[in-house]
């Protein structure tokens, strides 16, 4: 588990190290980063992209032992507000423990977004198939929302701009997001999708209290894309998510895993917050698609956007 304490609240990540003939592979959230070992000393190279989508690199030094590392990090490339930098260190991930007997916990209410703690790692370790779909991908034509179509809730569960609100009742939870104006059921008792349920941008979720963090497993998802880079989703993907309260109820985390062997050889991960904040509206979310393609008519690109229909398509 990585940990960089800058000027701003700690940023966290897991870090995982394979040797490769005479060379080293890594990755950071799930995506692949440059690494160099010599003797005790270590060099990881992590590209990262800031809130208004400034792409970085995050280069780590330092020294390494059989339980931990340590060092200093520097941040290389242009971004909105710069880092400074700062120290890192890094210890061996604990063994999965086995799961415990539930101890649910309140977590209704309305959630606002917190700031850190995620890498905002920018490439992920895309398998052949999902690499030729991703290339030539243009978010201002390709995106779903842009046209005011779901972007899926492996997307929506990620974006950090946006509250949410989580209602409890008796074995479900019904999340509503500003974003979209989605609805999202999480069921508690187990139940299973009808044969007939078909996939769907929001999927087919389940949850468990796995002592007092909440585990949601979400199925039947329709095929998509992750984020606004466009990196696919399939249709037989799946999503957990790992919800925690803090000590006095007021901040949720969330860690956030695809599994998606068909595009990812490695799940990437992320990590997000919120603060409970009951003062916070959530607000009806208009998008008018009108504005989408009046503006490609009047540029005279509709044929090209037409043209490209194929990649609005997910095989």
């Amino acid at each position: 588990m990585l940990e960089l304490k800058g000027d701003g609240p700690p940023i966290i990540g897991l870090l995982t190290l394979q040797p490769s003939a005479e060379t080293w592979t890594g990755h950071v959230e799930g995506g692949p980063v440059a690494v160099t070992i010599d003797g005790n000393s270590i060099e990881v190279l992590v590209d990262s992209r800031d809130l208004a989508g400034f792409v970085f690199n995050r280069r780590l030094t330092g020294t390494f032992s059989d339980q931990s590392m340590s060092g200093s990090f520097t941040i290389e490339g242009a971004t909105e507000d710069p880092e400074p930098g700062g120290e890192w260190t890094a210890s061996r991930k604990p063994a999965d423990r086995p799961r415990q007997a539930p101890q649910p916990v309140d977590i209704g209410g309305t959630w606002t977004p917190a700031p850190g703690v995620d890498f905002r790692k920018y490439s992920m370790d895309l398998t052949d198939k999902a690499q030729d779909w991703f290339d030539g991908y243009l978010m201002h034509y390709d995106q779903p929302n842009v046209r005011c179509v779901s972007p899926g809730i492996v997307a929506m569960v990620a974006w950090g701009a946006y509250p949410m609100e989580i209602i409890a009742s008796e074995n479900r939870l019904t999340y509503i997001y500003e974003v979209g104006s989605e609805v999202r059921r999480v069921f508690l008792d187990g139940k299973s999708p009808p044969d007939y349920y078909p996939p769907s941008p929001m999927g087919f979720s389940n949850g468990y209290w796995d002592g007092s963090d909440l585990v949601i497993d979400t199925q039947l998802l329709e095929a998509n894309v992750r984020d606004f880079r466009g990196e696919p989703v399939s249709e037989g993907a799946r999503m957990r998510e790992r919800y925690t309260v803090s000590d006095n109820g007021n901040t949720l985390s969330a860690v956030i895993t695809l599994l998606d062997p068909e595009n990812y050889k490695v799940p990437p991960v992320r990590r997000r917050k919120w603060v409970r904040n009951p003062d916070t509206e959530i607000y009806p979310y208009e998008c008018d698609p009108d504005s989408f393609y009046r503006q490609m008519y009047e540029q005279k690109k509709l044929d090209m956007y037409f043209e490209r229909a194929k990649r609005r398509q997910f095989d």
